[in-house]
């Protein structure tokens, strides 16, 4: 679809495979599945793939673990030359999208016509005007994006596309949007057609209602156009709803992202160095890494550390075999929990909160060690007096990298558990042809460079404060609204019953975390999409958690400016929370954001919080903007003591 320039990192999140990106022409278009990424198009129009794809390929092995696959690999960047010009490696790369929806209106007569999903250019109508496309598409559930069913809508039997007409007024509702068919009886030169009204209301199969469509007989083929032509699925059971294309539930990217750990083990500086470059030079290992890793504890993996020296030493790295082996055995059997100062758990841990925990391990200890640990560098810092009784830890996260992957999508409705089925369920989703073989599994990843601010709550008043707020914190957090909470995926919830206890401390760290990135992006320079937060949370009686992580992860140098380690030193973060909790303190929409209503936001799954408040921008929350009360920070204006700050705030309006 001509050429279209796209940001890397968008192509992970919000236009992944199977989305629908418009152009600033106003064409729509939906990204491509896998199978048809790293592949090249010279200046003739011929399409060939690329002959070197390990250049992009990204290696973070807690997350392959995680995903269950073999291998990551950036989104390729475009790389043009003139002629005559030698072109450089992995030139005329792009990720391909077709035209979808493939229905046009005729602008002035409202005549129909379909175009194929690669047709590059329109043809003019004749009599002057110009073809738009249409706002509407379907979609069911099970991620099946289909062309909204005109000719079934009104039971047209024609046999082309031919007699179609689309009158769109511009209304306000979708019943001044009629289709009609002009050349058979279900709609004649004189009828007013058939309303798009009601097409797109979810269907309830609690309270027993259907879908327009489904009352209507017609069933969802099971298109997949994201992956070509003739990539339907059979037997979709699934009802068919009808969507706008530029409605937000119509795409939900499903990532996971990693902060990238050292091993804390013994190892000579020449291992150390010899690891570090294994692991910024994707392009030298050749897929050895990938190898190593499918390999049993039984296969003998000399054969593929002596392949690996002799691709380091072409790029000029000079090592024996033996350190290869070594390096490559200390960057996949290593293990960050070898810190003394860890705890273990009590209780069994879901997966992706035993995956943030080893963070939470590393982050709250000191990481400076440039040379060995070039990719994570973490400074202790004081805590000014004021912050002390609330704040234990705050360590200045000077650089980190991050890695952000996308493993498929979700339509209508986000998945309860988005990590279940893996990798079949992302495989078949996002490849036409998926891989057979498990060292050919990838997924697409983005890897970003930031910098942060690591807090830790102080345990003893968190717990000291729920003691005393139980009566209160239960008034507040009634058993729906608990369920709710637990419900959202990515709040990672006990595996056993999400008690208050639990839910309290969630909410107290997540909403003090949104609070305290309102402020800091009139302190540090950075918009409030740029941040981003990570949170720490587990009620484990052995090995609780109340941490969180702001920082920044950018693709480029934006994201290590240094605007926001600068604050968290102690000279500045008191002032700064104490400003934050300020303005938290009152909302414009008070007293109704802070009144108990059952729960706001999409799920009910918010108390205290809205867009004039706490609220981020999507891309900043884990949890899309879902667990939050800030009345958990500074109370209610009705009743400050419940809130765990509420003596911070009084200082506030004494002293400033």
């Amino acid at each position: 679809m001509g050429k279209k320039q796209i940001r890397v990192g968008q192509l992970i999140a919000p236009f992944g495979p199977g989305s629908l990106y418009t152009d600033r022409r106003g064409t729509p278009h939906v990204i491509c599945g896998l199978d048809f990424w790293f592949m090249r198009t010279d200046r003739d129009g011929r399409t060939s793939r690329s002959e070197s794809q390990y250049e992009f390929e990204r290696f973070e092995p807690r997350l392959t673990d995680l995903l269950k696959v073999s291998r990551l690999f950036s989104p390729p960047d475009y790389r043009s030359t003139g002629r005559g010009q030698t072109p450089p490696p992995n030139a005329w790369l792009h990720t391909p999208a077709l035209r979808f929806p493939s229905w046009y209106r005729h602008t002035k007569t409202g005549e129909m016509r379909q175009f194929n999903l690669d047709t590059l250019k329109l043809d003019s109508p004749p009599g002057g005007g110009r073809w738009l496309p249409v706002r509407f598409a379907s979609v069911c559930v099970d991620g099946h994006l289909s062309e909204f069913p005109w000719k079934a809508w009104i039971g047209c039997q024609c046999k082309g596309s031919a007699g179609l007409s689309l009158t769109d007024r511009g209304g306000s509702e979708l019943g001044s949007i009629r289709i009609k068919c002009r050349t058979c009886p279900a709609g004649s030169d004189g009828s007013k057609g058939k309303s798009l009204s009601g097409t797109t209301v979810k269907p309830d199969s609690a309270g027993g209602t259907q879908s327009a469509f489904q009352r209507a007989g017609i069933v969802c083929p099971g298109d997949r156009p994201w992956l070509g032509d003739a990539a339907s699925v059979a037997g979709c059971n699934s009802p068919l709803i009808g969507a706008l294309i530029n409605q937000t539930n119509l795409y939900f990217p499903k990532t996971a992202s990693a902060i990238s750990l050292p091993y804390f083990g013994e190892q000579s500086n020449e291992v150390s160095a010899l690891r570090n470059a294994i692991e910024e030079d994707q392009a030298a290992c050749g897929g050895a890494l990938s190898l190593w890793k499918l390999a049993g504890d039984d296969v003998d993996r000399s054969d593929i550390a002596a392949d690996m020296q002799r691709k380091l030493g072409r790029r000029g790295v000079v090592a024996t075999e033996d350190e290869v082996l070594a390096a490559l055995k200390n960057l996949f059997e290593g293990s960050t929990r070898d810190l003394s100062s860890s705890k273990q758990p009590s209780r069994p841990e879901s997966e992706l909160l035993s995956f943030r925990r080893s963070e939470f391990n590393v982050l709250r200890n000191e990481v400076n060690d440039p040379e060995g640990i070039p990719n994570l560098r973490v400074i202790p810092t004081g805590i000014s007096e004021e912050l002390q009784p609330w704040i234990s830890r705050v360590n200045l996260v000077e650089r980190l990298r991050e890695t952000r992957a996308f493993y498929g999508f979700d339509r209508i409705e986000q998945a309860q558990n988005p990590l279940e089925d893996l990798p079949e369920k992302a495989l078949t989703q996002l490849f036409r042809d998926p891989p057979t073989q498990p060292q050919d599994s990838w997924l697409p990843a983005v890897e970003t460079f930031g910098e942060g601010i690591y807090l830790e709550l102080d345990e003893n008043r968190l717990t000291d404060w729920q003691t005393e707020q139980a009566a209160w914190i239960e008034d507040r957090i009634d058993d729906a609204f608990l369920v709710r909470l637990a419900g959202v995926f990515h709040t990672n919830p006990p595996l056993d019953p999400a008690t208050r206890s639990w839910a309290s401390r969630y909410l107290l760290v997540h909403s003090f975390t949104h609070i305290l990135i309102n402020q800091l992006v009139f302190e540090c320079g950075y918009s409030s999409a740029s941040l981003r937060e990570r949170l720490f949370v587990s009620a484990d009686e052995k090995a609780p958690m109340a941490g969180t992580l702001i920082y920044t992860a950018a693709g480029d140098s934006e994201g290590t400016l240094g605007g926001l380690v600068r604050l968290g030193r102690p000279d500045r973060l008191g002032p700064v929370v104490r400003r934050a909790l300020s303005r938290a303190s009152w909302c414009s929409a008070d007293p109704v954001c802070s009144e108990n209503l059952g729960g706001q936001g999409s799920r009910l799954a918010n108390l205290a919080a809205c867009h004039a408040c706490t609220l981020l921008p999507e891309t900043s929350c884990e949890t899309v903007n879902q667990g939050l009360d800030r009345a958990m920070v500074v109370g209610t204006p009705t009743e400050r003591s419940g809130g765990i700050m509420a003596a911070l705030l009084e200082q506030v309006y004494i002293f400033d």
